[in-house]
C-alpha cells in the first residue's frame, strides 16, 4: 500500500465493516449496458398490456412507498479518491401500473436498477407472477440506476432492512458474495431439482455469475458490447455496408474514407467513442488478457491483483489515441457519470458519427432514434473490434437477482418462486423481446415471440453470434474482486489523461490507475474475513 494511501485511509476508512457484513464506500460507476432506452416502436404494445391493471396502482403504489422510506437511512456514500458525493435519492416505488395484493399473499420486496421503458417491461412481469398464483406478492422498488441500488442496499446493511429481492449489476459479484447477507441460488435450485434450469441457462452467462462453482445469483438481463455503424455512409464512400471491420486496422482504413471535415473541424467522425472502462475491459477478453491475478478471482483464490496495465489495456488505448491523432474520429470524454454516451448516440442518429462502440442493449433506441431524425441513417452492427490476430471473446454485461437473507422461510421460498418464474424462457424472450438485452435461456430462441424479434431486427444476432462463439476462458468469464464498484473511475480518468496529453504514454496512465485501484483492493480485502 502506498503511503498516500495509508495516509488516506488513516483520515476515512474506505471500507467498513457493519454488523459483520462488508459496506463498500465509493463513487459508483454505471455499468456497462444501464442506459436509458428510448421507447421503440414496440413500446405501444407493451404499455397497452400494463395499463389494463392501472386501477390497482395506488394501493400498491402507496405500500411500495412506504416501504421505499425505511431504506432512506442516513449513511451518505464516502467517494474514492478523495471525492465526496451526496447520498443516493431513496428508492421509490415503480411508477408503472402494478396489481393490487391479494389477502393474506406473503409480500416479497424486490428493488431493482430499471427506469424508463425497461422499468415498465419488468413491471410487466412482476404483475403476470403477481396475478397467476396468490401465495405471494411481489412489491416493485425502483432506483434511478444500477448504481444507486447497490450504494442502498449497503446503506440498509446497517439497518437491516434489506429487500427479499434485489438486481445488481454484473460488477457488483463479489462484493455482493462478500455481504453474506445473501442466498446462493444454487441452494434453491438443488432444493428443488431445478438443475435443468442451469443446464439451458446461456453458457457464458452462468459463467459469470458462478464462482467457486457456486451459482449464486440469477441472471436477468445480458448483453454485449458491439460496434454500431452507419450502412448507409458506408455506401456513400464505397465500403461493403455487409462487411463492416471486425478489427482495429480495419477500423481505422474504413474511418479514413468515412471521416468528414470542415477545414480542421470533424463534422462527421470516421469512428467516435466515449472513454468507457467496461469497453477497455472487453477489449482484455478479446486479447484473452486478465484484469486482475490470479485467474481473475476464479480459480478459488480471492482476487489480489489488478493488471489492467498490462499490454492488452495498452493496445487498446493506443488505438484509440491513434483515431485522435490521425484526425478520423472524436473523443467525447469519459462515459461514467457523464452524458458521452448521448452526446454519441444523438451523433450517431443524425449521421454526425458513422462509427461507435456500444451495448447490444441500445439496439432498440438507436434505431428509434435514427429512424425519428430523418437523416437516412441505417443501424448496422458488428461484432466490437479487437486487434488484429487476437483471439477474440467478449465479457457479458447487465444484471442478476440476488436473494437475500431477509424474512423467514417462507418469505425466502416466495423469493425463489419469483426467481425461479423471471428465470422462464416465455419470461425471458418477453423481456428481451421488448428491450434488447439477449434471452439468458437458450430454449427462449424457439418460441414465436423471440423469432419474430430477431425477424424484425436481425442485428440483434451478431450479439448472439459473438456470445455463442466467446471461448469460456477465466478472461472471457470476467473478473470479480470486492472493489470493481467505482473501479472504472479511476480507469476513465487514466484513459482521459492520455487521450488529452496529461499522461505522456499508455503505460504511464494505465500504471497511475492501477497502482490506485490496487490499493482499494488491498484495503477491501484486508476487511474480508
Amino acid at each position: 500500500m502506498s503511503e498516500e494511501s495509508k495516509k488516506r485511509l488513516s483520515r476515512r476508512r474506505f471500507v467498513t465493516l457493519t454488523g459483520g457484513a462488508l459496506v463498500a464506500s465509493g463513487i459508483l460507476a454505471a455499468c456497462g449496458d444501464n442506459t436509458a432506452t428510448t421507447a421503440p416502436a414496440a413500446a405501444t404494445t407493451a404499455a397497452g398490456s400494463a395499463t389494463t391493471a392501472a386501477g390497482s396502482a395506488t394501493t400498491a403504489a402507496a405500500g411500495a412507498t412506504t416501504a421505499a422510506a425505511t431504506t432512506a437511512a442516513a449513511g451518505a456514500t464516502t467517494a474514492a479518491a478523495g471525492a465526496t458525493t451526496a447520498a443516493a435519492p431513496a428508492p421509490t416505488a415503480t411508477p408503472y401500473p402494478t396489481v393490487a395484493q391479494a389477502a393474506g399473499s406473503t409480500k416479497i420486496v424486490f428493488w431493482h436498477g430499471f427506469t424508463g421503458f425497461n422499468a415498465g417491461i419488468l413491471q410487466q412481469i412482476v404483475n403476470k407472477y403477481n396475478t397467476t398464483q396468490q401465495k405471494y406478492y411481489v412489491q416493485t422498488v425502483a432506483n434511478s440506476n444500477y448504481d444507486d441500488t447497490i450504494a442502498k442496499f449497503r446503506t440498509a446493511l446497517a439497518g437491516g432492512d434489506l429487500p427479499n429481492v434485489v438486481q445488481i449489476y454484473d460488477i457488483g459479484t463479489q462484493a455482493m458474495i462478500d455481504t453474506k447477507k445473501i442466498i446462493p441460488v444454487s441452494d434453491f435450485i438443488a432444493k428443488d431439482n431445478q438443475q435443468a434450469i442451469v443446464d439451458d441457462i446461456e453458457p457464458a452467462v452462468a459463467s459469470y455469475y458462478t464462482v467457486n462453482k457456486v451459482l449464486y445469483s440469477m441472471p436477468l438481463n445480458s448483453s454485449t458490447p458491439v460496434m454500431y455503424y452507419n450502412k448507409a455512409a458506408f455506401k456513400e464512400v464505397g465500403l461493403d455496408p455487409d462487411k463492416p471491420p471486425t478489427t482495429f486496422s480495419a477500423v481505422m482504413d474504413a474511418a479514413k474514407k468515412l471521416v468528414k471535415k470542415d477545414g480542421d473541424k470533424i463534422t462527421r467522425g470516421g469512428v467516435d467513442f466515449s472513454l468507457y472502462g467496461w469497453i477497455l475491459e472487453q477489449e482484455h477478453a478479446e486479447q484473452g488478457a486478465l484484469l486482475a491475478e490470479p485467474d481473475n478471482g476464479r480459480s478459488g483464490t480471492r482476487a489480489n491483483k489488478l493488471v489492467f496495465n498490462g499490454e492488452a489495456g495498452q493496445t487498446y488505448l493506443n488505438f484509440l489515441k491513434s483515431i485522435l491523432d490521425n484526425g478520423l474520429g472524436r473523443s467525447w470524454g469519459r462515459h461514467s457519470g457523464t452524458t458521452a454516451n448521448t452526446t454519441i448516440a444523438s451523433n450517431f442518429a443524425t449521421g454526425q458519427t458513422a462509427m461507435t462502440f456500444e451495448s447490444i442493449a441500445t439496439l432498440r433506441s438507436f434505431i428509434s432514434s435514427a429512424a425519428s431524425s430523418g437523416k437516412g441513417v441505417d443501424v448496422g452492427v458488428a461484432p466490437l473490434p479487437k486487434p488484429d490476430n487476437a483471439p477474440g471473446g467478449v465479457i457479458i454485461g447487465g444484471a442478476s437477482i440476488w436473494i437475500t437473507t431477509q424474512g423467514d422461510a417462507n418469505t425466502q421460498a416466495g423469493a425463489w418462486d419469483f426467481v425461479k418464474f423471471t428465470a422462464q424462457p416465455e419470461q425471458q424472450s418477453f423481456f428481451a423481446s421488448n428491450t434488447g438485452y439477449y434471452p439468458t435461456r437458450k430454449a427462449a430462441y424457439n418460441l414465436q415471440e423471440m423469432k419474430d424479434a430477431l425477424a424484425k431486427y436481425p442485428q440483434f444476432q451478431v450479439a448472439i453470434d459473438q456470445l455463442h462463439n466467446t471461448k469460456a476462458s477465466p478472461a472471457t468469464a470476467g473478473a470479480v474482486f470486492g472493489s470493481f464498484s467505482g473501479s472504472r473511475q479511476n480507469v476513465e480518468a487514466a484513459m482521459d489523461n492520455f487521450m488529452t496529453g496529461k499522461a505522456s504514454s499508455a503505460k504511464a496512465a494505465l500504471d497511475d490507475a492501477a497502482n490506485k485501484e490496487n490499493d482499494r483492493l488491498t484495503e477491501y480485502n484486508s476487511t474480508v474475513k
